[in-house]
């Protein structure tokens, strides 16, 4: 393998005033409609609304598209990285650590559609440190990545590290 291309992102993360809301809103409804035995049925219709609006709120959140900011490329010479205002490469000789936090692939079963919270991010000989959010679209996109790691692990100095899921 070449190279790894994929996107660099930052995933929405709601706020906690809105969390708490989509929390009264089910806990509110549910208590109106289930708990509660209310004679009102306008009592009885706010409660269900209250319950579907949070659902809504709750389960809206992993369709909710990341924010795309820009590319990234490693092969076995260099890490460039291309985003809107910012572009910048470093060879991978002068790179002191490459480190991987993996948290899964696209997937309906998983946080979101558009790929969890995946980080890669590496430390430079002088001591900076970079960290970046990327999407693995589908598993192949993963495996890629991981041969790609181990095959950079072998042939230079550079230590890898992997953190999160240990399905990497």
């Amino acid at each position: 393998m070449n190279s790894f291309e994929t996107r660099i992102v930052k995933t929405w993360k709601p706020s906690v005033f809105l969390r708490i809301v989509f929390i009264i809103l089910l806990l509110g409804g549910s208590a109106l409609t289930s708990i509660f035995e209310v004679e009102e049925k306008w009592l009885r219709l706010t409660g269900s609304f209250a319950f579907m609006l949070g659902m809504f709120g709750a389960l809206s959140q992993s369709f909710v598209k990341p924010k795309y900011l820009g590319d990234m490329e490693i092969d076995e010479t260099r890490v460039k990285i291309d985003l809107a205002n910012f572009g910048k490469e470093f060879l991978i000789s002068e790179l002191q650590e490459i480190g991987f936090k993996y948290g899964g692939y696209a997937s309906f079963w998983k946080y979101t559609l558009y790929g969890n919270k995946n980080h890669i991010y590496f430390t430079t000989l002088s001591g900076e440190k970079y960290n970046y959010e990327i999407i693995l679209q589908n598993k192949q996109k993963k495996e890629e990545l991981k041969s790609f790691l181990n095959e950079l692990n072998t042939t230079d100095t550079i230590q890898i590290k992997k953190f999160g899921n240990s399905a990497f």
